[in-house]
């Protein structure tokens, strides 16, 4: 798949701003929060992680205008679900962050809040996860590891941005969980590059008894919607580079800082945001299509 940057900004944006919503709702709910000033510094910058991504999702589609129409498919559409979720789970957010800045009286729904916003939070991620695991013609995605992914992940870069605007308290817990993302995301490339390969061209036509298939002449004289798209061409290289950028920047690193008591936690935030990134350019840099068989692949 064509990587394009504003889908690879929603979902590592969004993922971390979820991820640190979780955070904070799992701190409020096991009734050891932080301070309010803390507090309103975690729901803001929740709001701006996610605000930022969601606009960003917006800017891939073709009429941007037109993108509330989306909300109407919920019954079917993945991509509709995860939407009405984002904007419900704005509520808790919105409302956590405006109760301790404004003092509103409305401290006994902090709890309420906080079980809807980790409930919600989840369910958005999840949903994220199914608008790709649920496509059936990229095998890459169409497995339960994208959907663990997404959770782990973003659990893991919130767990950093949380260290920002709550100090070292759980620096340890936090460490844990970008362990765990790093070994789901080793075991993911390992499934993939199992699996590469399954399909061939001859199966996609319903020959697979009767030799090599090959293209004839292609159908049109230049590349169409999608090749665009649906095409990638990831050298070994690069893609060794890539994922070795993405584990280090996104896991290891910041897991090793924080280990070692780094001053400055938005350095480290700021490193793992990178990394996150370089593992979402690939994981739609790797993911092929097997319309691409009709076309330009042999195999996918």
């Amino acid at each position: 798949m064509h990587p394009a940057l504003s889908v690879i900004i929603f979902t590592t944006f969004s993922g971390m701003g979820y991820g640190l919503f979780i955070w904070l709702c799992a701190i409020l709910i096991a009734g050891t929060p932080p301070d309010d000033t803390q507090i309103i510094a975690g729901t803001v910058l929740s709001i701006i992680f996610v605000g930022t991504g969601l606009l960003s999702s917006t800017l891939h589609l073709g009429h941007p205008e037109r993108a509330w129409r989306a909300f109407s498919q919920w019954r079917s559409s993945w991509l509709s679900r995860e939407g009405i979720l984002s904007i419900l789970t704005f509520g808790p957010m919105v409302f956590i962050g405006g109760e301790k800045y404004f003092s509103l009286g409305m401290e006994f729904l902090i709890l309420p809040m906080a079980i809807l916003g980790l409930v919600g939070a989840v369910a958005t991620v999840f949903t994220t996860s199914m608008i790709y695991a649920s496509l059936k013609a990229i095998p890459a995605w169409h497995n339960v590891w994208v959907i663990i992914g997404y959770q782990v992940y973003a659990i893991s870069s919130g767990g950093v941005a949380y260290i920002m605007i709550a100090d070292w308290l759980y620096y340890k817990l936090v460490i844990a969980t970008l362990i765990l993302a790093l070994i789901v995301k080793i075991i993911t490339w390992i499934y993939v590059d199992r699996h590469r390969g399954k399909y061939t061209r001859e199966s996609a036509l319903g020959l697979p008894d009767f030799g090599k298939a090959k293209p004839f002449e292609p159908a049109h004289s230049q590349k169409n919607y999608l090749e665009r798209e649906m095409g990638y061409n990831l050298g070994k290289s690069r893609r060794a580079i890539m994922r070795w950028l993405a584990l280090g920047c996104g896991f290891i690193l910041p897991a090793g800082l924080l280990y070692i008591g780094f001053p400055i936690a938005i350095f480290i935030a700021l490193i793992c945001l990178g990394g996150m990134m370089a593992e979402r350019w690939l994981f739609f840099a790797e993911a092929e299509h097997v319309v691409r068989l009709y076309y330009d692949k042999d195999t996918v």
